[in-house]
């Protein structure tokens, strides 16, 4: 593993895409707040006007227990994905010699699974929460076994305790398919006639015990995340789950099953790939070696019940991973299984296959290893002469089968015709030399294996040599994500933290922003949309990037092509406009132009003051009812604007019929923190206080006088609170209660289990020293 990542370990190098920087950077604008406020942020203001952080899966780092121990001892992210890394391996490691495999057999499937491209990729593209959640399925498969063969309190409070740590990770997608593993153990467990299921009724009690006690040590993201989510996109949909066509989303086509075997037969990833997921960067490769052997695991260890779960684990992965391309047991698990219509990445559903296929590689080289190979010998030796022959005949005819390919593999569509070639000459390459990489491996297994039937080396030699030939040819692949070649047409995802540090410093165009006075919010145009870059300065911009944004914004993005209307700018409290190419229009003031500092280059920025710019509270001449939140978006521009406000705005869900007109009222004080707004007012009648913050009410609760008041969704996304006479003092909050509930619930939960398992553990080794 050093080696792979000899450059980030030695030379100081850190993942730097755009799926690493775009979060990285709200974290440290977090960490301050959080330094600043000596509370954990719960809301951050900064990205699409304001937004949930844990009950969104955002922020998360401080919650997870092994990554908050780690932090005390100044291990920073990088570090702590790394160590996760080591974590997976040992994993599979264990589950092996749990099952009695060699150490060789157990080393090699381990390290497979530690190397595999999938979790390489996840580390290398920004994707650290899905690396770390699946670092602990190998260790809760472990822990499922050992519980259902021996069924003890001790076995119940570590399956609670890995089930936990993996939660508390958050990335529930890859935590669900580990759930789906630890169900195919319990199922399997009760296979096998009256003697394997006698004790099945307190294995599956201490199995529900464990799975229900991991939960719970969780329940300091999960309530949260459990409260948000109807509000959210992925569960705004009718029946709680995301639509279809989102929930669909990079899905596996069977075609492509074949990277699998070659790498590149679909491109690798970058400018080449010409697949059907889109931005795909990295192969599913399984490894040429790594497949033989599971097959031969598969086949020699038939028999064995975690053979069983394995096959079934890949096959239904498999399966899921297909959605929209073969529907009936993705739809099964879609309509069906509780809380699945959530997710919107079914080729992750391969995460199993990542995890099964080297556990029944082991299984492989534990067979192998100790076969005799009497009856295969000439089979074998047949098998040799087949691909030395095929692998001198794939050299020697390369040009024809590089042309073979070209007329296979479709041509892409670029600006011109050389770019077209230079392409699609980077594909044919990609497929010719996985074949006679391919080739060579398998015929250096065949060699291996071959010179230990003869007798020519020991069987464990034999099997250090196919494990070396197994992991090298996976960690290749891996080399490659990391460090793509010149002439790959993939970018290095690479950079030195000095050049990170450089990236998040102020620039031009963030200074001149932060010498503005008052509060107010910015839309950065077209490519800069997605920067959550501004929430390092404090700008609150109405664009960002997160895949969880509120369901009733997300509606207002898509229906205004990411806001490109300016009443909706105004209405969202919008005092400056950053456009990267200058553009005329008469409510729109060039006020500065600078340079804007990015992770992918810099540009220049144009940056235009919104005229009659509105600002984060004010007050509606009149309010109309409206059927749903769709109808408020729509009618929001036809409010006629006056100085300060509009004249009149839409209310979903009001108590009131029909239009009903309001005081207009005078702000005497306002003041914005992280988590609360305070303002005075002062109104001759009953007044709507509109307020530049996006509707969100099991979040936000508001007070009048310190008296509960009614939250109202103004124009589809805004909220509102209808103000009686007089002056009053009217404060918006955040709710903690749920997380901070949680927060003691989770810490008792892991006490309990932690407390158990000393317990219990002590109690063995009593037993043990009586003996």
């Amino acid at each position: 593993m050093v080696g792979l990542f000899f450059s980030v370990v030695f030379q100081g190098m850190v993942p730097a895409s755009p799926d690493s920087i775009t979060p990285m950077a709200l974290s440290m604008a977090l960490d301050r707040l959080r330094e600043s406020t000596g509370i954990y942020p719960l809301w951050q203001p900064w990205s699409f006007s304001g937004m949930p952080t844990v009950a969104a899966f955002s922020y998360l780092n401080g919650l997870y227990y092994p990554g908050a121990l780690l932090g005390l001892f100044g291990l920073g992210d990088t570090g702590l994905q790394l160590v996760h890394f080591v974590l997976a391996g040992s994993g599979g490691y264990v589950f092996l010699r749990f099952f009695r495999l060699g150490y060789a057999a157990a080393f090699l499937g381990g390290a497979a699974f530690m190397l595999n491209p999938y979790l390489v990729t996840m580390f290398v593209f920004g994707h650290g929460s899905q690396l770390m959640t699946a670092a602990w399925m190998p260790w809760i498969a472990w822990a499922s076994a050992r519980l259902f063969q021996r069924a003890t309190l001790f076995d119940a409070a570590v399956l609670a305790i890995l089930v936990g740590m993996q939660l508390q990770r958050s990335h529930v997608q890859v935590a669900y398919y580990t759930w789906i593993l630890v169900a195919l153990v319990f199922i399997m467990s009760g296979v096998g006639g009256a003697a394997a299921a006698r004790h099945l009724l307190k294995k599956s009690l201490l199995g529900l015990v464990a799975l229900g006690g991991g939960f719970v040590m969780a329940f300091q993201v999960y309530l949260p995340v459990m409260a948000y989510t109807p509000f959210s996109v992925r569960g705004a949909a009718s029946g709680g789950g995301a639509p279809y066509e989102y929930a669909t989303m990079w899905s596996m086509h069977p075609s492509e099953l074949l990277t699998f075997i070659l790498p590149g037969a679909f491109g690798f990833g970058g400018a080449a790939y010409w697949g059907f997921m889109p931005f795909t960067d990295f192969p599913h490769y399984a490894g040429i070696v790594v497949l033989l052997l599971a097959v031969a695991g598969a086949w020699g260890m038939r028999s064995s019940k975690m053979v069983h779960v394995l096959l079934l684990s890949l096959l239904l992965s498999v399966l899921l991973s297909f959605g929209r391309y073969w529907s009936p047991v993705f739809d099964l698990f879609y309509h069906w299984a509780p809380f699945f219509s959530r997710f919107r990445v079914p080729s992750m559903a391969l995460v199993l296959a990542s995890f099964a296929l080297p556990m029944l590689a082991g299984a492989g080289l534990h067979v192998v290893s100790q076969y005799t190979g009497q009856r295969w010998k000439a089979a074998l030796n047949i098998t040799m002469v087949v691909l030395f022959t095929g692998g001198v005949i794939l050299v020697a005819v390369r040009p024809l089968l590089e042309a073979a390919l070209t007329s296979f593999i479709p041509l892409p569509s670029l600006e011109t015709v050389q770019l077209n070639q230079i392409v699609q000459r980077v594909r044919v390459e990609l497929v010719a030399d996985g074949a006679l990489i391919a080739v060579f491996l398998l015929a250096a297994t065949g060699v291996a294996l071959w010179m230990n039937w003869q007798d020519r080396i020991s069987s464990r030699a034999c099997s250090a040599v196919i494990a070396l030939l197994a992991i090298g040819d996976i960690a290749l692949v891996g080399s490659q994500v990391i460090a793509p070649g010149k002439n790959s047409l993939r970018e290095n995802q690479f950079a030195r933290q000095e050049l990170l540090d450089y990236v998040f410093s102020e620039d031009d165009v963030v200074g001149w922003l932060r010498e503005q006075p008052g509060d107010f919010r910015i839309y950065p145009a077209g490519e800069i949309f997605g920067d959550n870059r501004f929430a390092l300065f404090g700008l609150s911009s109405v664009g960002g990037y997160h895949p969880a944004k509120i369901a009733r914004y997300d509606a207002l993005l898509r229906s205004t092509s990411n806001l490109a209307e300016l009443a909706y700018l105004r209405m969202l409290g919008v005092r400056y406009v950053l456009v990267t190419a200058p553009l005329a229009h008469p409510d729109l003031e060039l006020v500065h132009r600078g340079v804007f500092r990015r992770a992918v280059g810099s540009v220049d920025t144009w940056v235009y003051r919104l005229r009659d710019s509105m600002e984060l509270a004010w007050f509606a001449d009149a309010a109309t009812a409206v059927a749903g939140a769709g109808d408020a978006l729509a009618l929001a521009p036809i409010g006629m604007y006056r100085d300060g406000g509009y004249t009149e705005v839409y209310v979903d869900g009001a108590s009131w019929e029909g239009r009903r007109e309001f005081d207009v009222g005078s702000i005497v004080s306002y003041a914005r923190f992280s988590e609360q707004v305070t303002i005075d007012i002062e109104t001759r009648a009953e007044a709507l206080l509109v307020l530049g913050d996006v509707y969100y009410p099991k979040g936000w609760r508001a007070r009048v006088d310190g008296a509960p008041a009614t939250l109202l969704p103004v124009n589809g996304v805004l909220q509102g609170v209808v103000i009686p006479p007089g002056e009053h003092k009217v404060a918006l909050v955040y709710d903690r209660s749920l997380f901070e509930n949680g927060r003691r619930v989770s810490a008792l939960s892991f006490l309990l289990f932690a407390g158990l398992l000393v317990g219990a553990g002590s109690g063995r080794w009593k037993k043990l020293e009586e003996r």
